[in-house]
């Protein structure tokens, strides 16, 4: 028998049923997975050589069976001997005819020779045992010859249900993505029929299934005809919302961060919603949810939340250095479930600037934040914090303390919000003189991130804009503060080895003089957030030939992420920035540019960066060359 087939059973299409029309023949749909030999290079592994014609001259369908083929993937190992070679070839007859299957071809054929011989005329024991780079020795020959017979088309595609009910979602094909005169690819047709459930389960009716599947290829008419019928069951309201898996968290307090209410009707969405909800609770590690299987004489259906818990203290610590700003070491302490329903305490200090010009040159950054999750609905969380800050730039010297309080809000998964009431009491002494500032503000952020990997991006955006309107209490007087921070990284291969990465930092105040300005509010470049090469917040307009900073800035930072071997990748980067002493940047303000190239070292917690940057404008009193080291991307 040749290793020929017109109908194998078809990828993915459950139990459906496969006709030809052109004869009586019938075959049962099954799952087929591609299979995965287990066969590695090794002495005496018998070579071979495989070439692969595709009738028609389709090289994206040549491409595609090929990429699957285990032949052909497994070409450098060799096989163990003539039997596995064999047994390869057997297998690679189900998955050529699954990847024309995908493709809407149910009519190829497909014939696998080795030697020159069909399958089932090879005898394992008569191919020789050619060990792999013996001199001399020939390759057995593999050809892999494909026709792929005429495409096939949707053709009569109906969907129905077996009882009418008073809400019903659309039963028309298209809207499944079964169009009549398109392709008939295999994963429409399982995506079709995932899709109507969901649909239907969606609408209410949580034991909908399909009842009646008939998928018929007609050879004559190169077409699929569908028949699809659904049987949605009753629909259902939420019955008894129950919680497992709980043993330091309040199961009343999960049930009420479910949004599940008992009487509600039952709905994908607000399953979805929860699952990823209380995915982000910090206490809580995984969540499953566990539907019932029948429906009440009520209408009810049983819901179960299976959640497990993660540990309940956590702590960290991260260092950084710069032969510019000196080093940084931050450490922190944590809670995740201080009072039984989720609230989070966490206590993190950062002391900077270490092994500078002395104990007065350090800065610190001591504080302490208390979040409670669901405080008005299950995305909103209330917050307070507390800190005490020292900042000692060379272009001011500043000590105080703030709090604040206020509502954090996830409007869905990358959108996210807050609101706060603060207060600050501190004291600045900078090249204006001493003062002292009671301030009063409400600041407010919104945040935008579909990054892929926070330590590493190589695709997604992430944004920051921050807005503060403050009174300065002592003074009488107010201003306001706006800051807008954009990253996007965009990979420039498959694999994600190269990728650009691009920023964008601006802020400005308004409303208020530069003297009149708080140095912790007026802006300031240089250092490894925004000019690489230059010291920690040094550059800016100057008074009496001393900088004092400005009332905006603008900076962009981009860098190219070059992945040169598995562990080490090459980053060439440039950075740039202007400070001005008005509320918008003018066309006169001196540009700031770093650059240089960094090295990358990648781990399991994310790459260990080294950058050398040196600045290419003139300043006075500036390093020549500046190195920074730390855990992540730079941006």
């Amino acid at each position: 028998m040749r290793a020929v087939t017109k109908l194998v059973p078809l990828l993915g299409i459950c139990s459906a049923l496969v006709s030809c029309s052109a004869g009586a023949a019938r075959a049962d749909v099954l799952d087929l997975p591609f299979l995965s030999d287990s066969d590695s290079a090794a002495e005496g592994a018998l070579k071979y050589q495989v070439s692969v014609a595709v009738d028609g001259d389709d090289e994206a369908l040549k491409t595609l069976l090929s990429s699957i083929s285990a032949l052909v993937g497994q070409t450098k190992q060799g096989a163990a001997d003539g039997a596995a070679l064999v047994a390869r070839a057997r297998s690679d007859v189900e998955r050529l005819i699954g990847g024309l299957y995908s493709e809407a071809y149910y009519g190829g054929e497909v014939d696998i020779r080795i030697g020159g011989k069909a399958l089932d005329q090879v005898r394992p024991e008569d191919l020789a045992s050619i060990p792999a780079g013996a001199p001399g020795g020939a390759p057995v020959e593999v050809s892999v010859h494909v026709k792929p017979g005429p495409l096939f088309n949707f053709g009569n595609v109906t969907i129905g249900q077996t009882t009418q009910t008073a809400d019903a979602p659309s039963t028309q094909p298209e809207h499944y993505v079964l169009v009549a005169g398109k392709p008939a690819k295999a994963e429409l047709i399982t995506s079709a029929v995932d899709k109507l459930v969901e649909a239907w389960r969606a609408s209410g009716y949580p034991l909908a299934q399909i009842t009646e599947k008939e998928i018929v290829a007609d050879h004559a008419r190169s077409l699929v005809d569908i028949r699809l019928v659904v049987a949605p069951g009753a629909p259902a309201v939420y019955g008894w919302i129950n919680v497992t898996g709980a043993s330091t968290l309040e199961t009343s307090s999960i049930a009420r961060q479910t949004a599940l209410q008992p009487g509600q009707r039952f709905s994908t969405s607000d399953l979805k919603r929860t699952r990823d909800r209380l995915r982000k609770i910090e206490s809580i590690e995984s969540v499953r949810i566990v539907e019932g299987d029948a429906v009440d004489d009520d209408g009810g259906i049983p819901i179960t939340v299976e959640v497990t818990e993660r540990k309940p203290r956590f702590f960290g610590a991260t260092v950084s250095a710069s032969t510019v700003d000196g080093a940084e070491v931050q450490a922190y302490w944590g809670h995740r479930n201080l009072f039984g329903e989720g609230e989070r305490l966490k206590i993190d200090a950062t002391v900077s600037q270490i092994g500078g010009d002395g104990l007065e040159q350090v800065q610190f950054d001591a504080g302490a934040v208390l979040t409670k999750p669901g405080v008005l609905d299950i995305d909103t969380d209330f917050f307070g914090e507390l800190r005490i800050i020292r900042e000692r730039p060379d272009t001011y010297e500043s000590l105080g303390g703030n709090g604040k309080l206020g509502l954090a809000h996830r409007f869905d998964r990358y959108l996210s919000g807050s609101l706060a009431i603060a207060g600050a009491q501190s004291r600045i002494e900078d090249a204006f003189g001493d003062a002292n500032y009671t301030l009063l503000s409400l600041p407010g952020e919104l945040a935008y991130d579909t990054r892929d990997n926070r330590m590493d991006p190589s695709h997604g955006v992430n944004s920051l804009v921050q807005f503060d309107p403050v009174a300065e209490l002592s003074a009488g007087s107010a201003f306001g503060a706006a800051n807008l921070r954009i990253a996007s990284y965009a990979p420039l291969d498959e694999d994600g080895r190269f990728v650009l990465a691009g920023r964008i930092i601006a802020g400005s105040d308004f409303g208020t003089s530069l003297e009149g300005t708080p140095a912790t509010y007026r802006y300031f470049a240089g250092g490894g957030g925004s000019v690489r090469g230059y010291e920690y917040r040094s550059l800016g307009p100057t008074y009496n030939g001393s900088v004092v900073g400005g009332l905006s800035m603008l900076g962009a930072s981009a860098e190219l992420r070059m992945r040169v071997f598995e562990s080490f990748g090459l980053v060439p980067f440039v950075d740039m920035a202007t400070v001005s002493p008005d509320s918008l940047p003018g066309f006169n303000d001196k540009v700031y540019i770093g650059a240089g190239l960094g090295l990358r070292y990648y781990t399991s917690l994310g790459p260990i960066r080294v950058d050398v940057a040196a600045p290419t404008t003139h300043t006075q009193g500036q390093p020549k060359v500046g190195v920074y080291l730390g855990l992540g991307q730079a941006f």
